[in-house]
């Protein structure tokens, strides 16, 4: 029966594929429940069969994301059944037109999933470090998620490639830059920072020293071939940022150097606090008589 249904045309591999993870969802998130549930049986068993109606469900935010990938999954896979895996043939069947869309398959280079894996990439590395991290990475996804979807809505807009393409370019350029610009440049000062405060001073000096170097080598040579291909520019600045994110979180792991705090010796720098509220100020300096203030 089972192999049946698998070879059967009616269920479509991407149906299956997530019908499969429906399912995955579903039993993790009961297995879930009964592990971190201390109730008693009858509880810990309908708490999960019922989502927490009548019972408990033990670790809440396991189980709520275990059942939201289930939900989420049987969700895309109606859409993929009914769909058929997104046959033209389907789509007009479904939407009661008299013609199929003139549409064509995506074609080019898509580097949204290499930025995709650096958010979780980044997300991961949060971990070891602070939740700013934590927040960027969420924002890439974010970022990424939105983009994503606006590119897989331009390319099947229109049956012309080029046409599509400048849809994308209208929608995506007045996004596209700042957003870019603004992540960079946070995550080059960020990481930068943290290496600085953890090399020594001539170190600190040199890895300054380096970087500038580097960026300025790198826009003189995109100033003087403009003819490099976006693709180029991509992998390269994407490279780029693995690079800084891998030195930043070294540096967080290896931590802050120890700063010399100025201020000279015990007598001297006690000298300079008693002397500081005379110094500080436009006043003129008040002197003590020797008797008190009452002599």
């Amino acid at each position: 029966m089972l192999d049946f249904l698998y070879r059967s045309r009616m269920f479509t591999p991407a149906f299956r594929l997530f019908a499969a993870l429906t399912l995955f969802g579903l039993v993790a998130a009961f297995i879930s429940a009964l592990a971190t549930d201390d109730q008693s049986i009858m509880n810990a068993v309908l708490g999960p069969i019922s989502l927490g109606w009548k019972g408990g469900v033990g670790n809440q935010t396991g189980y709520a994301v275990l059942v939201g990938l289930a939900a989420v999954s049987a969700f895309l896979a109606g859409i993929h059944v009914a769909l058929r895996d997104a046959d033209p043939a389907a789509e007009a069947e479904v939407l009661r037109t008299d013609s199929v869309p003139l549409t064509r398959a995506p074609s080019g280079v898509n580097f949204l999933p290499l930025v995709a894996a650096f958010g979780v990439a980044v997300l991961i590395i949060s971990q070891l470090t602070s939740v700013w991290l934590a927040l960027a990475g969420f924002g890439i996804l974010a970022v990424v998620t939105f983009t994503w979807t606006l590119r897989a809505w331009a390319e099947r807009a229109t049956g012309d490639d080029e046409v599509n393409r400048q849809i994308y370019a209208r929608f995506i350029e007045p996004l596209r830059v700042p957003v870019v610009a603004a992540t960079v440049v946070a995550f080059v000062v960020l990481a930068l920072s943290r290496v600085l405060l953890a090399v020594s001073k001539t170190g600190a000096v040199a890895v300054f020293g380096v970087v500038g170097a580097v960026i300025l080598l790198g826009m003189a040579l995109l100033a003087a071939r403009p003819q490099i291909s976006k693709n180029a520019v991509t992998i390269l600045l994407f490279v780029g940022a693995v690079v800084v994110i891998a030195a930043g979180v070294t540096a967080a792991v290896v931590g802050q150097r120890d700063i010399e705090k100025h201020g000279g010796d015990s007598h001297g720098g006690a000298g300079m606090e008693s002397e500081g509220t005379r110094e500080g100020g436009l006043g003129p300096i008040l002197v003590e008589p020797p008797g008190g203030v009452g002599s």
